[in-house]
């Protein structure tokens, strides 16, 4: 794999989790953003790469392991910023959207949490790497529906 092109994965994964996971905070948009994280993340960063020209899926494979790192990069990114965001919140304003998730964060030890987003971070990038691999083949079939409906024009 292209190092620019795992750069780019890396970065655009990244800040698709950052954003979900400050957005995962908010009452009734947090089941949506987790949603997003864990299956669209993936075909959201490979649409947007493929749109600036950064990248091209050739191969099946290619899709698979693009989603698989996006969604792991989003996830570690979104356990983190929605961490910090709830401990924040709820330390200033006693504020929680989520008692469970809350108290775990707050009173866990460190290292389990970071096995828990790991492993959470796992699932991410195997649904991930399933909607990239979907992304695919809706890509290739818009592409060829394209193509036969331009090929009967030109006749």
């Amino acid at each position: 794999m292209n190092k620019l092109i795992l750069k780019y994965l890396a970065i655009s994964g990244l800040l698709v989790g950052t954003i979900f996971g400050i957005l995962g905070a908010i009452p009734y948009i947090g089941g949506f953003a987790l949603f997003c994280v864990l299956f669209l993340s993936a075909p959201f960063v490979m649409l947007l790469l493929i749109m600036a020209g950064k990248l091209d899926l050739t191969t099946p494979k290619d899709s698979i392991v693009n989603g698989a790192l996006t969604g792991f990069f989003a996830n570690i990114t979104f356990s983190f910023a929605y961490s910090i965001v709830v401990a924040l919140l709820y330390i200033t304003t006693k504020f929680t959207t989520n008692y469970f998730l809350t108290a775990m964060i707050i009173n866990s030890p460190v290292w389990l949490l970071i096995i828990i987003i790991l492993f959470i971070g796992v699932l991410t990038a195997t649904t991930n790497a399933f909607s990239g691999f979907l992304t695919y083949y809706i890509i290739n079939l818009i592409r060829d529906l394209y193509e036969k409906k331009h090929a009967d024009e030109d006749r």
